[in-house]
């Protein structure tokens, strides 16, 4: 008896342990998949400002999540894939469209399926009536579709005054 009990002492003492190096493990691993998920919506902002550049409408569309919706300011919201593609396109369309944007900070969520980017952009464009210069912020959230990151929600808006204010 005297045995059973030793034994279950020492399991008593050993287990606080192992629970730690299990959640050690488990801390590790989640924070390699963070820096996976980081890396990955990185690497595709990335490949979005080369579709920008290249002026690719399609491409940038299948970013998104089929049910995504981007709200630019003074405009409706373009909501799914098809009608978010023809914005691009359309705003692409602009004479000297230069856009670039830069990430300032990149959350993920605990279960690693959504995720929010805020950062600011910059926005040229020289229209016949006239030349056009921004910069602003902007917030996208992300979320996991099928192992992939796709956008599902884009809203942008200016830093300059409002007209007339």
């Amino acid at each position: 008896m005297s045995k059973n009990l030793l034994m279950l002492a020492a399991a008593a003492l050993l287990l606080p342990a192992c629970e730690k190096a299990g959640r050690t493990d488990s801390v590790e691993a989640t924070q390699a998949e963070t820096a996976a998920d980081e890396s990955a919506i990185r690497a595709i902002n990335q490949r979005w400002l080369e579709l920008i550049r290249n002026k690719d409408s399609a491409a940038i569309a299948q970013l998104y999540a089929e049910d995504a919706a981007v709200m630019p300011a003074n405009e409706k919201a373009a909501q799914g894939r098809q009608a978010i593609g023809d914005w691009w396109n359309r705003s692409m369309q602009m004479p000297g469209y230069d856009l670039t944007f830069s990430t300032d900070q990149l959350l993920l969520s605990k279960s690693s399926d959504m995720a929010l980017d805020r950062g600011t952009y910059r926005f040229a464009a020289t229209p016949p009536s006239g030349a056009i210069s921004d910069t602003g912020k902007y917030v996208v959230v992300w979320r996991k579709v099928g192992g992939e990151w796709k956008v599902a929600a884009d809203i942008f808006n200016s830093d300059l005054p409002a007209a007339g204010g």
